[in-house]
């Protein structure tokens, strides 16, 4: 019998040194986005003032005494149901996050001070 001559099936090998500092690499890459991701959501609003509050929700700080609420008559719809909630439960509305930016301007400390004017009404 003849031998055929062909390629020798090899045995596995190791992961070679470029390989493995490939999968490093593409580990650090992961972190450091990772890490950038949260240091760009939790960043301030208005650069690296002190002080300034972060930029996605205003933080519950409970004024005493509360602030009285607009009646919820002066409203329609939804409004009107958004400002009689607020009127009956202000303890419920003060602890929710505040999405719109007013504390920026408007210097409110919680989500029920949108309730005292026209605010949250639009």
């Amino acid at each position: 019998m003849a031998k055929r001559k062909g390629k020798k099936k090899r045995p596995p090998q190791k992961p070679t040194t470029k390989s493995r500092w490939l999968l490093w690499i593409g580990v650090l890459v992961v972190v450091i986005g990772a890490g950038g991701f949260w240091w760009w959501q939790s960043r301030p609003v208005g650069g690296s003032a002190l002080g300034a509050r972060p930029a996605f929700a205003l933080p519950a700080i409970p004024r005493n005494p509360r602030p009285t609420t607009l009646p919820p008559g002066f409203f329609s719809g939804k409004v009107a149901k958004a400002y009689r909630i607020a009127r009956e439960a202000p303890e419920l509305i003060e602890r929710m996050p505040c999405y719109c930016g007013c504390y920026q301007t408007d210097n409110h400390q919680n989500n029920l001070d949108c309730y005292v004017d026209t605010h949250a009404a639009g």
